[in-house]
C-alpha cells in the first residue's frame, strides 16, 4: 500500500486544487445545491481565501506517491457580540480523489484542520453538509459534531433554474 503524508498547501497545488474544487463543486449540485453555477468557480473559490492563507484560513493536503489525493480548507471568523464574540472554526470544502478513498484520509484531514483551529483559539467548529451527502455527515458524526440547527433555502420561481444534476454513485462522496 502507498503511503500517505499530509501537509499544509503551498502555492504549486492551486492548479490541482482547482480541478478538484470543480468535482467537489459539481457534487453540490448533484446532491441538491441551488444557487447559481459561475463558469470559473475554481478562481472565485481560490480567491474567496487565498490573502488570508495562514492566517484566518488554511488548506491541508493528502499526497500519495507525489500526487495530490485530497485537502480540506478550514476557516476561522469572530461570531458578533451578541453571539459570544468567539472565535468560531469552519470545516469547509473537503475533496478526496476517487483513487483514494476509504483509506482514512478524510478522517484525517478533518482532524489536522481540527487541530489547527483549536491552535488558534476556536471556541467551537461548525460544518454545513448538504442534506443528501450522508457520507460526509457520518464522518463528521463519528468526530463528535451534534446537529445544532438546520438552514433551510426557498427559491422563488423565477430562480429555480438549477436543476439537479444526476444522482452520483455512493462511491462518489467526496469524505470517504
Amino acid at each position: 500500500m502507498s503511503e500517505i503524508t499530509y501537509r499544509l498547501v503551498e502555492e504549486k497545488d492551486f492548479p490541482t486544487l482547482l480541478e478538484m474544487y470543480s468535482l467537489l463543486n459539481t457534487f453540490f449540485y448533484q446532491v441538491g445545491y441551488r444557487l447559481p453555477h459561475p463558469d470559473n468557480v475554481g478562481e472565485i473559490w481560490l480567491d474567496s481565501f487565498r490573502r488570508t492563507l495562514g492566517r484566518f484560513s488554511n488548506i491541508f493536503i493528502a499526497e500519495m506517491d507525489g500526487s495530490v489525493v485530497g485537502f480540506m480548507l478550514c476557516r476561522l471568523k469572530r461570531v458578533p457580540a451578541y453571539m459570544g464574540g468567539v472565535i468560531v472554526g469552519e470545516l469547509s470544502d473537503m475533496w478526496i480523489d476517487q483513487s483514494a478513498r476509504r483509506m482514512g484520509i478524510g478522517d484525517m484531514l478533518s482532524r489536522l484542520a481540527l487541530e489547527w483551529m483549536y491552535q488558534q483559539g476556536a471556541h467551537s467548529i461548525e460544518i454545513q453538509v448538504l442534506k443528501d451527502n450522508e457520507a460526509s455527515w457520518k464522518l463528521y458524526e463519528r468526530m463528535g459534531f451534534q446537529l445544532e440547527f438546520r438552514v433551510g433555502r426557498l427559491l422563488w420561481p423565477e430562480y429555480d433554474q438549477y436543476e439537479k444534476l444526476p444522482r452520483p454513485d455512493a462511491e462518489q462522496s467526496p469524505a470517504e
